[in-house]
């Protein structure tokens, strides 16, 4: 098959699967969106070991790209929704991903996609509309019911349009299962993390001695960091830090997030909190090995639309995890069931305290829980099997996936016995 990924972002993620893929004798173009610089990205050059079939490319708009500007963003993102079309022209794929999209680009790219008479697969990798009332009620609160109600009729009449749906958690299922969109064509497949490339590491490492927290308790915050992940979290445990002299607090981060807390952490001693920018993905191994816990934060209202992936990055890097989110959502609940750290609610902030002192005084419990989050990734990031279910959803028709089909309703069915007893 001709696949076509396109991950707005240039997540690590996606991109392993772009290469797993293309090692089956698919022929890949992934495409990303190369002057969004307010994300990490994965490993975006071809490697002299990746197969022949793969192509990566980083779209450029030829404009300036500013996220937070609501005027130049709009246009930004129909810019990136022209190039990705354009690029479907010339590449004639036989089916589409896409996820991480600006709503407005995913219009331009969806007509592309169905005029090249190609399939079109909805990555749901955050319910946008939601995400869009969010932003607006802390800028332009009076905009936020039109804005909602605008994106809302835009996302569903483009999962309505897209040949499959691929939504990252039953919660999001649920979502649009509630705006009538459901059946055969609607699928929950979680996001992973490569564990090839985020492998656990010493504290000891050099990245680690490089910047002076080799030898001390330290907790990590790597990746974007945007207001709905609540920095003022950061800054508190910050200063608890301090005022207790008990660790270091590391802040590996872009975003509007991480300029708020750059500007209203200047109190802090620069020993205790150290803020730096995103680091080269070649590196990120080490940066997540030189924390004893790392934390994941997530506002209570974006619970409902977005799914920290930073979270899944950490569980390969085997360390413990403090996590701020709401229960219910998926990186709250895969934690909890890996056991691999301690859940709080965001609205307590005491609770993230005491999370973390629970931490600082249990090294013991440092190392289990960051044992059993490894043991968890190394359980469900099997980048094989996960090939295999997109592969079903890609290509539905084909051989492939009938046989998987098959093989997986064998296996309901033994499972079924062994639970009777009938094995």
């Amino acid at each position: 098959m001709r696949i076509l990924i396109n991950d707005f972002c240039g997540h690590a993620f996606p991109l392993e699967m772009s290469r797993e893929l293309a090692r089956r004798g698919h022929t890949v173009l992934h495409v990303y969106f190369a002057d969004n610089l307010s994300t990490p990205k994965g490993h975006t050059n071809v490697r002299k070991d990746d197969p022949d079939g793969l192509m990566i490319e980083g779209l450029h708009i030829g404009r300036q790209f500013s996220k937070h500007s609501l005027l130049t963003r709009r246009q930004a993102d129909i810019a990136y929704g022209q190039c990705t079309a354009d690029r479907v022209e010339l590449f004639r794929p036989d089916v589409v991903l896409s996820g991480n999209m600006p709503l407005d680009a995913q219009t331009i790219l969806q007509n592309a996609v169905h005029r090249c008479n190609a399939r079109f697969v909805f990555w749901l990798q955050d319910v946008y509309c939601l995400a869009a009332r969010f932003v607006l009620q802390r800028k332009l609160k009076f905009l936020a019911r039109a804005g909602e109600a605008y994106f809302k009729r835009l996302e569903m009449r483009l999962l309505k349009n897209s040949d499959a749906v691929i939504c990252i958690s039953d919660g999001f299922a649920e979502t649009i299962r509630d705006w009538g969109i459901e059946g055969p064509n609607v699928h929950v497949i979680g996001n992973w993390a490569p564990l090839d490339e985020v492998q656990p590491r010493t504290k000891q490492n050099l990245w680690a001695v490089e910047h002076d927290v080799a030898d001390d308790f330290c907790f990590v915050y790597s990746g974007t960091l945007g207001m709905k992940h609540r920095p003022e979290l950061l800054l508190e445990l910050a200063r608890h830090l301090e005022a207790n002299k008990s660790g270091k607090l590391l802040v590996v981060a872009g975003g509007a997030g991480a300029d708020w807390l750059a500007a209203h952490s200047k109190d802090v001693d620069p020993e205790v909190l150290k803020l730096l920018p995103f680091q080269p993905y070649e590196r990120v191994a080490e940066v997540l090995g030189s924390a004893d816990v790392l934390i994941t934060l997530l506002d209570s209202e974006a619970g409902s639309f977005a799914v920290p992936s930073k979270t899944l990055s950490y569980l390969c890097a085997g360390r413990a995890l403090i996590v701020a989110a709401p229960a219910t959502n998926e990186a709250a609940r895969v934690v909890t069931r890996a056991k691999a750290g301690i859940v709080v609610s965001p609205d307590n902030h005491a609770g993230l305290l005491d999370a973390a002192d629970c931490f600082l005084k249990n090294k013991g419990l440092c190392v289990e829980s960051g044992r059993n989050g490894r043991a968890y990734a190394e359980r469900t990031f099997a980048i094989e099997a996960i090939t295999n279910s997109f592969l079903s959803v890609l290509a539905p028709d084909s051989a492939f996936a009938s046989s998987l089909k098959l093989e997986l309703e064998k296996a309901t069915v033994e499972e079924i016995a062994e639970t009777t007893g009938a094995l």
